[in-house]
């Protein structure tokens, strides 16, 4: 797949063809400079009491992590993935969107729902500097996915607050109080009022919005013959229930939860297991032995061989988990049973909470990516397998659609939301393992892994556009807008830099005698791998006067500018001075000083205790990079509601809030500086 390749051309539209290098330098000085800030002039007034509920709009805000229209048209075809094409060819798009830099998920969505970047919302990664700089070292990190650093108003909250019924489906940096801390000291008294406006936005009844990422308690399992404990004198209640003409086998297994009962049954042959919380058939649920699924998720039931949800009590709420029976020696005591994750759904209101869990009964965050790529499912077809892992692989990423859609209709139809912001991380999660062997220029680049890996991608993306169907069909009954939209792209990586060792190396950094980073003799440190950060008087125990922070950034730069490799090329494409480039959101009190885009087949690496600066790394695709790097492109899409196929230019992540704003007919978020489309995508045609 050419890096060059233009985007795809349909019946409907004509893209123009623009080399990535090209598009690379209208991101940097074209787009950035007709991209200003906030423009709410066009934004209409909120619908008056008098309106009919029938009258008002309503709209799904839908994130696709990993989306990206190029990506998707130059490797997947349209037969796989109609409901994409559907919204490409039919719905008004931009030909190209600017994510946050680095392009990361927490700091992506975090512009999405706020309408601004992390140098405002304080969301600058998925790891970030803690505030205020007085308490935190310069090496200090917190997750860029909770609310602790948050300090922008979300979408939800903004409707919510002018009178609209608002939902969060799984949104990031939720439900908790968001921080809205100051950069240095006390909480300023306008972060106090932004942020009690949040909360109250919070306490509103008609505002639901629900995180399950947040408390995860137990991961998913896989459980064989070898790790659970067998029990040969059982004492199971109700044995009879199980009308086994076989003498049934027992187990159980311990985990965070707490202590699971199994009992092996069949007629003829082993082929069942009850599990319970209890040794007990009553209120057990069943997991049968079945071939692993081949036929078509379309026009079936998904994950139709996993067992009915099994609930279990837990102080939080309800934890649910359901279990698929892949394999079953014929003595029963070899087999291979596997069991989802487990999810506090956190939100605002517990009552929500506790109607979301009967509704649903099981949600959880993530496909079983990692133990796929770990083997966990048999050998991937990177490791010689013959595509059984996959397979496997592919019924728990069946499941979780199934589940994030039954969540979104509970949200849409019985919250009966004007606003559902929603999300969907298959994409992202299937992407990062396989989509680097289709990088040609992989050193080890292998035509027939490459064939394997997009096919594994043709089935995950599948089920993402029966999860985009989904939600396009939910907003058909209302005749709904579906903004569609993602977070960041992907690109392959096989080597690494290590800017903290690059800073050692510059005579900036310094290791104790333990081999940690001495703060009290080093002037730079990254304490994310995304960017350095000069270790100034504001951090706590920093040692550069704020009047040397200059001179410490031009010494950064340069070893930033001479670094190369073994042939001489460099490794750093280009650089970025926060100060100097707030049009791409960078810096900020939670951000670094400066920034970088690595050359291509790098990822970055925040290790300091080795003694290069690069090196080898696992086959991956990462999107850590920077914004004007055109892989990292996303998507911006308006589809249904009254939007016709139409096509703009450029825009960027922070225009999302706005534009779904105005279309709501009410004001954007309190602190967004991005832009409306609206009447762009209104007015733009064929």
């Amino acid at each position: 797949m050419s890096k060059n390749a233009c985007l795809h051309q349909s019946k409907y539209f004509q893209l123009k063809v623009i080399p990535l290098k090209v598009l690379a330098g209208l991101l940097s000085v074209s787009f950035l400079a007709a991209c200003g800030g906030a423009d709410t002039s066009n934004t209409t007034a909120t619908a008056t009491a008098s309106e009919s509920e029938a009258q008002k709009p309503r709209a799904i805000l839908i994130s696709i992590d990993a989306g990206s229209e190029y990506r998707l048209r130059n490797s997947l075809q349209e037969e796989s993935i109609p409901a994409f094409y559907e919204v490409f060819n039919h719905g008004a798009c931009s030909d190209y969107v600017q994510p946050s830099f680095p392009s990361v998920t927490a700091a992506g969505h975090a512009a999405l729902w706020t309408g601004a970047y992390g140098n405002i919302s304080n969301i600058t990664a998925n790891s970030v500097h803690p505030l205020p700089r007085n308490e935190f070292t310069a090496l200090a990190a917190i997750s860029g996915y909770s609310s602790d650093n948050s300090s922008a108003e979300p979408i939800w909250i903004s409707a919510g607050l002018q009178g609209l019924r608002a939902g969060g489906h799984h949104v990031t940096q939720a439900p908790q109080t968001p921080g809205f801390p100051s950069a240095v000291g006390e909480r300023t008294a306008e972060n106090e009022a932004a942020r009690n406006r949040v909360i109250e936005g919070y306490q509103q009844d008609h505002v639901v919005v629900m995180n399950g990422y947040n408390k995860m308690v137990q991961a998913d399992g896989l459980l064989t013959g070898e790790n659970v404990q067998w029990d040969n004198q059982p004492e199971w209640q109700n044995i009879s229930q199980l009308n086994s003409t076989l003498e049934p086998q027992f187990f159980s297994f311990t985990n965070n939860v707490g202590t699971f009962y199994g009992a092996i049954y069949g007629n003829e042959r082993y082929e069942h297991i009850a599990i319970n919380t209890q040794p007990d058939t009553e209120g057990a649920v069943i997991a049968t032995a079945s071939p692993v699924e081949q036929a078509s998720p379309v026009n079936r039931e998904l994950a139709r061989h996993f067992s009915a949800p099994l609930r279990v009590a837990h102080e939080d709420g309800s934890l649910f988990t359901r279990l698929r029976l892949f394999e079953m020696s014929e003595n029963g005591r070899e087999f291979m049973l596997f069991h989802t994750p487990m999810h506090i759904a956190e939100t605002n209101h517990r009552a929500a909470q506790s109607a979301y869990e009967e509704y649903v009964q099981g949600w959880f965050g993530n496909s079983a990516t990692r133990m796929y790529s770990r083997g966990g499912f048999g050998p991937t077809f990177y490791q010689g397998g013959d595509g059984t892992a996959e397979a496997r692989y592919l019924e728990t990423a069946e499941l979780a659609t199934k589940l994030f859609n039954k969540g979104s209709s509970w949200m849409w139809n019985e919250q009966n939301v004007e606003l559902l912001v929603d999300y969907f991380p298959l994409g992202d999660s299937i992407d990062h393992n396989v989509y680097g062997y289709l990088d040609t220029n992989y050193p080890q680049y292998d035509a027939e892994l490459a064939e394997k890996a997009n096919a594994l991608r043709n089935n995950a993306w599948q089920l993402v556009d029966l999860r985009l169907r989904h939600l396009m069909s939910l907003a058909e009954q209302d005749n709904a807008a579906v903004f569609v939209v993602g977070d960041h792209g992907m690109r392959a990586s096989w080597l690494e830099f290590r800017p903290n060792v690059l800073m050692q190396q510059a005579g900036l950094q310094f290791l104790d005698d333990n081999g940690m980073i001495d703060l009290n003799r080093s002037k730079a440190v990254s304490n994310n791998g995304s960017w350095i950060t000069v270790n100034t008087d504001e951090w706590r125990g920093g040692i550069v006067p704020q009047e040397e922070k200059a001179a410490v950034i031009a010494e950064i730069v340069a070893a930033l500018e001479a670094l190369t490799d073994a042939d001489g090329n460099r490794v750093i494409e280009s650089i970025y001075v926060a100060a100097e480039h707030p049009e791409l959101g960078l810096g900020g009190p939670a951000g670094g000083d400066v920034y970088w885009n690595v050359a291509d087949g790098y990822e970055v690496n925040r290790r300091h205790n080795t003694a290069e600066v690069t090196g080898p790394t696992r086959l991956w695709a990462g999107h850590t990079h920077s914004a004007t790097d055109p892989n990292m492109g996303t998507l911006t899409c308006a589809w249904g509601g009254g939007f016709e196929a139409g096509r703009i230019p450029m825009s960027r992540q922070i225009d999302v809030a706005p534009t779904v704003s105005e279309y709501l007919g009410i004001a954007p978020p309190a602190h967004a500086v991005g832009r409306s489309l609206l009447q762009d995508f209104r007015a733009v045609r064929p």
